[in-house]
């Protein structure tokens, strides 16, 4: 499946896009900016996905958004049905400091495409970019404790949990404080399960 990833020489901004069976991922575009996008964390299970209390954005705070992004050290790309250009879910990439690090995340923002494979579809191409693109050496995912389904899948990928830190985020529902859970997935990992003959 191809991918491409670009780099402003001036500017040192990536320009991403992948493509699957079902999705397409790329760089997030002022125009890409709508209503229904504004209205996915008044959603409450988005809401609580990301630790936020439900509410609408307006147009003008989601394009404030948008422009906080520098597609360098921070990246917001959308996704999008391949078949009907639908906007559905939007993921973020921020590296450390050092850029050894890449901690991805991802929002489908319309319900009917949350169980319809587009972590599995774009799981190899997104290893190839963030190693062999970015040459970072691991890839970090912070999940929120009661979060049944990210921590389900990191576990069947066979990321490693690096860390649990006790009550470290209050919620934004409940103002109880809740452990966060630090998975990662080497270089060394995946190259490993590509000398194997796995795919990562």
């Amino acid at each position: 499946m191809p991918y491409t990833v670009k780099t402003d020489p001036q500017s040192g901004r990536f320009d991403i896009a992948m493509e699957s069976d079902n999705f397409i991922v790329r760089t997030a575009r002022l125009e890409d900016v709508s209503e229904q996008w504004a209205g996915w964390l008044n959603d409450p299970i988005a809401a609580m996905m990301l630790n936020a209390k439900p509410r609408d954005f307006s147009l003008d705070e989601l394009r404030d958004y948008v422009r906080s992004f520098d597609q360098h050290s921070r990246i917001l790309a959308v996704v999008l049905e391949r078949k009907s250009g639908r906007l559905i879910g939007m993921s973020i990439a921020e590296f450390s400091p050092d850029r050894r690090q890449v901690r991805p995340s991802v929002l489908i923002g319309e319900p009917e495409f949350r169980s319809m494979g587009l972590l599995h579809e774009m799981e190899q191409m997104a290893y190839e970019i963030y190693f062999d693109g970015f040459k970072a050496e691991a890839v970090v995912s912070n999940v929120l404790a009661y979060n049944e389904i990210a921590i389900a899948f990191n576990e069947s990928r066979g990321w490693r949990l690096a860390q649990r830190l006790v009550g470290a985020k209050k919620s934004a529902r409940t103002g109880e404080m809740i452990d966060v859970l630090i998975y990662e997935f080497t270089r060394q990992m995946w190259e490993a399960r590509k000398s194997a003959g796995q795919k990562p």
